[in-house]
């Protein structure tokens, strides 16, 4: 009978590799983490400016030395990114937080009722190992005042009790009952706030926080409950103090990895009927750079809640804020029914992924929403966690030593998605791009200080004559780009205007004339909205608030939402934004022809780029109050009306309100002095980052460059050495250098966009053996090209060529971080964005971010969004390029099978067949180039995959079957691609074809791939 050979190829080879790769984790286990090395240069970078600083102070004012110290007072200022959590009553928001920060006993939480008034920040602790807890209270005049519409709405209640909108005793008696017990009932206001009630809180009194500071998570627990909480299930009182809270915040160390730059704020559903409560929710709402929302998994698919929040809240964290995404995250995926449990872990993940899908397809049918957005499927994510899961496995946690059993906890830990919130965490944390950026800025300091010191200007008129026109050649087009933007806005605002003349009745009526709404009840309704500038958030926990305002504008924004999100995206960059990005002096081009100036050079350089970096957090600010123009100057042309209105009484006082407001509404050209406002708003920006631009760089050029030279300042030579060996060794992984590409020609094809066309590069490729396949295009025009060969996407700015090849990951310099996709070496200056093809299933989300190899160091840059099949980053003069994650993947994965029929030496002989497993990004074309001689077999390549995990392959024959030894999937990006098994087809002279199946040896050998192929 004849035999078929199946063998693992170099398998010694691959054992090697196995332990070299567990030799550099446990070496890298053992080295401080690339954070702590973070962390540790820069309070030594901190400690020398400490020093420059208190040497500066010493000196005489000169305008030099006030620049100087001004400049290092600014270092330490510093912009948290805001993550907004939302969820109601028992969907997990405090053990999510826990169990993400690893404090299980942190926030309070279990069988109490949490309080949905008040907003908790979680911050990190960056002084000391405490836990610190600072409470805010309301005013007194705000407890006040809350206490007297109580009591006014209690006698109101009672005498006629027609409208159930204005039925909030639950409510208000949840508030008495939790901070004065039986004893609050029937008192009046005098009574109520008697000093007797407030003795244990008298910072409440003051107007100051209270601070509590605890060496352990659970005893600063136990001692915020009371502000927390509301424990209404308790037989006897305890005062709770949550009434007068406007805000807590908690304070964790040892959380500089996920929290040193991030604020997680837990926030009520709905804005608050307390003023200064709910400004200040819509505050934290409006900074947000994401928003978690979080329902059980039984209810995800089912309840209401988290879509009305997220309907409700959209305009504030979308175009009105900062929101880049939105998580829907599902709890509690442990809890099953009891007769499921036997297989538990299947089911759990087998829910957890048809959840995600049916969320996603409710979400693609919130138009409110994704309208918002320019990518909404990009924003929104779906994540499926167990806090309970994840504390046990973190309890249980195996010794490094224990090899199968390590790998088992790692999956069933990434299994709970807590390490992938922590994830998202990070990488807005950013804590190595926010050090690297501290120490360019110290970088630049030092600069002016030795060009100062040590400089000859006498030839500095030439590169200040060119720098000054190089500056008002910048800021010419920033106005003309400008103006474009203000023409285009003013042409929607003008149909904005007909369109809101048209319905503005209409608008009106739905707010104080709805449908089915009569009677005193909605009397007080109409009353407290004209007491209220047209705004009134009724008593309750579900209760939605009317705005007048916001319906009177609806028509405007929605004409302008389009051009709006196209100039002001939150979750890409933007047209304006760019134009801030481009603009540039380009001092790095006169450092060669002007040595005698590369330090005042480097130093302009600095401040460039710190200056374009405040222009885009101005930009984001800025774009928040001209998107909330509208309503604010409806409000304001509308306060006159509102005010008269308010002043009627008797019995045909609704009447009167009514037609107050709506000859007022046909009078006063509200409509038009709204659009006046917003075109004013964009003509403010215009001027403000022109202005910016202009004074601080002609400032800085002036401080440099034509600044007499100061031999008093301050030595800081040795500083000034040491913080450029930083700048070199901070968190950087050196890389071999990489030999310069050959020119060759491949296929290119433009993605279809207007006004662009299609462009069709030469499909010859060709390669000495010594060298890689390159590959090239030389473009004609801007726009998105992509490489067919390799699914990478270009941006051109304009005509050029580009030049490319695949390189080698040194994973042994990456730290914890592990490659997601090939490395690529790109020679382009005309590529501001990269498109890079990544292999994530589409029911899967992952947290990717992309290494920038440049002068031998590593930089890690955040994407601006993920799309279903690529990954898109800004990075100008892009040169090592390649997606990276933090850790080893075990989500799926798509990839692919590739087979290749290699012939041995004796052409009577079949030869071997090679049979690769590669994640799908691999190109193949690399593959084909390695496998030169071989034939390639065309089959159905797909596949999904999970990196770790074991696979094995059956050869089926007409006679007999055979399985081969089972091999891990590693998802291999190095250029040097070797089979992952070889069929050796020598003794086979009877069968024409052979059945290859790929099976799963961790999942009761289930298929995940299999083709027939040809062997005679």
């Amino acid at each position: 009978m004849a035999s078929t050979i199946v063998e693992q190829p170099l398998s010694e080879k691959r054992k090697h590799d196995v332990v070299d790769a567990n030799k550099e984790k446990k070496k890298q286990k053992c080295s401080p983490t690339t954070e702590k090395l973070d962390t540790e240069n820069k309070a030594e970078v901190k400690k020398i400016m400490q020093s420059v600083r208190s040497k500066l102070y010493g000196m005489s004012s000169t305008k030099l030395i006030e620049f100087l110290r001004n400049k290092i007072d600014m270092l330490d200022k510093d912009r948290k990114e805001m993550v907004g959590v939302f969820g109601k009553t028992g969907a997990g928001k405090s053990s999510l937080i826990n169990a993400i920060l690893d404090e299980t006993k942190l926030l309070p939480s279990g069988n109490e009722g949490a309080c949905t008034s008040v907003m908790i920040q979680v911050e990190a602790n960056m002084t000391n190992e405490k836990y610190i807890a600072e409470i805010e209270f309301i005013s007194v005049q705000d407890w006040k005042d809350e206490l007297s519409y109580i009591i006014e709405r209690r006698s109101f209640q009672e005498k006629d009790d027609e409208d159930k909108e204005m039925d909030d005793k639950d409510d208000d008696d949840e508030k008495i009952n939790a901070f004065y017990g039986k004893d609050g009932h029937g008192k009046d206001l005098d009574q109520l706030m008697d000093k007797k009630y407030f003795r244990e809180i008298p910072e409440f009194n003051l107007s100051r926080k209270k601070t509590f500071n605890y060496d352990t998570a659970e005893e600063l627990s136990k001692k915020i409950a009371c502000f927390t909480l509301s424990d209404s299930n308790s037989d006897t009182f305890e005062q709770m103090y949550w009434p007068l809270v406007k805000c807590l915040t908690i304070k964790v160390p040892n959380s500089k990895d996920l929290l040193e730059h991030v604020v997680l704020v837990d926030l009520p559903g709905n804005g608050d009927c307390n003023k200064s409560r709910d400004l200040m929710w819509k505050s934290f709402i409006g900074k947000c750079s994401a928003v978690w929302i979080l329902s059980d998994i039984s209810r995800a698919t089912s309840e209401k809640e988290p879509w009305e929040i997220l309907n409700s809240t959209v305009s504030l964290f979308g175009p009105g804020g900062e929101g880049r995404s939105i998580n829907f995250i599902c709890t509690k995926t442990d809890d099953i029914e009891e007769s499921q449990k036997d297989d538990a872990c299947t089911r759990i993940l087998a829910r957890n992924i048809r959840t995600k899908k049916k969320v996603k397809e409710i979400f693609k049918k919130q138009t409110n929403i994704k309208n918002h957005f320019s990518d909404a499927e990009g924003v929104f994510k779906v994540f499926t966690v167990s806090s309970k899961k994840y504390n046990m496995e973190k309890q249980s946690e195996p010794d490094e030593k224990a090899g199968a059993k390590t790998e088992q906890w790692t999956k069933a830990l990434n299994d709970t998605e807590i390490p992938r919130l922590q994830d998202v965490l990070r990488n807005l944390n950013d804590h190595h791009k926010r050090t690297s950026d501290y120490i360019c800025r110290v970088d630049g300091i030092l600069s002016l200080i030795q060009a100062a010191r040590n400089s000859d200007k006498t030839d500095n008129k030439k590169v200040c004559l060119l720098l000054e026109e190089r500056l008002e050649e910048n800021l010419n087009s920033i106005v003309k780009y400008m103006d474009k933007t203000y023409e285009a806005f003013d042409k929607c605002l003008t149909d904005g205007v007909e369109v809101s003349e048209k319905s503005c009745k209409k608008l009106l009526n739905n707010e104080i004339q709805p449908v089915g709404k009569t009677g005193r009840g909605y009397h007080r309704v109409v009353k407290c909205l004209c007491q209220n500038d047209g705004i009134h958030r009724p008593k309750g926990k579900n209760k939605k608030e009317k705005n007048i305002n916001e319906s009177l504008s609806s028509c405007m924004r929605s004409c302008i939402g389009k051009t709006f999100t196209h100039y002001f995206p939150n979750d890409k960059s933007g047209p304006i934004k760019k134009m801030i990005e481009n603009f540039t002096l380009d001092t790095n081009n006169l450092v060669e022809k002007n040595m005698s100036v590369s330090l005042h050079l480097t130093f302009l350089k600095t401040e460039e780029n710190e200056l374009k970096t405040q222009l885009i957090c101005d930009l984001l600010k800025r774009k928040k109050e001209i998107y909330l123009t509208l309503t604010e100057s409806i409000k304001d042309s509308m306060h006159v009306a509102y005010e008269s209105a308010s002043k009627y009484t008797g019995e045909d006082s609704l009447k009167n309100m009514k037609n107050e407001l709506h000859q007022h509404l046909e009078k006063a050209n509200i409509f038009q002095k709204a659009k006046k406002e917003m075109l004013k708003g964009l003509t403010d920006l215009k001027e403000h980052i022109r202005e910016e631009l202009e004074r601080k760089l002609e400032e800085s050029i002036n401080i440099s460059l034509k600044t007499p030279d100061s031999s008093l300042l301050p030595d800081v030579t040795e500083d000034f050495n040491k913080i450029k060996e930083l700048m070199v060794c901070l968190s950087t992984r050196h890389v071999p250098t990489i030999l310069d590409p050959h020119t060759k020609n491949t296929g290119f094809q433009s993605q279809p966009e207007k006004g662009q066309k299609h462009v069709q590069g030469s499909r010859g490729l060709t390669s000495q053996p010594t060298f890689r396949p390159t590959y090239s295009l030389q473009c004609p025009e801007a726009g998105l090209f992509q490489c067919d060969s390799t699914g990478l996407v270009f941006e051109m700015t304009g005509k050029g060529d580009v030049l490319y090849q695949m390189s080698q990951w040194y994973t042994s310099h990456m730290g914890s971080m592990t490659p997601a996709g090939p490395l690529f070496s790109i020679n382009c200056p005309a590529v501001p964005q990269l498109h890079l093809p990544h292999c994530m299933c589409d029911d899967e989300e992952e947290v990717l971010s992309v290494a920038h190899f440049t002068g031998g160091t590593m930089e890690i840059v955040k994407p601006l969004k993920t799309t279903a099949s690529h990954v898109v980053v800004n990075i100008p003069n892009p040169s090592l390029v390649g997606l990276i994650r933090c850790g080893v993947s075990t989500l799926p994965v798509q990839s692919q099978v590739l087979l290749f029929l290699c012939p041995q030496g004796n052409t009577n002989q079949k030869g071997i067949l090679n049979v690769f497993l590669l994640p799908k990004n691999v190109p193949i074309f690399e593959v084909e180039h390695q496998q030169k001689g071989s034939t390639v077999i065309k089959t159905s390549s797909e596949c999904t995959l999970i990196t770790g995990r074991k696979y094995g392959l059956c050869c089926e024959l007409v006679d007999y079957n055979i399985s081969l030894k089972r091999v891990q999937y590693d998802g291999d990006y190095s250029p040097n691609f070797l089979p992952t098994f070889q069929v050796y087809l020598e003794c086979i002279s009877d069968a024409k074809n052979m059945n290859l199946t790929l099976i799963d040896r961790e999942n009761n050998d289930q298929k995940v791939w299999e083709c027939v192929v040809q062997t005679g």
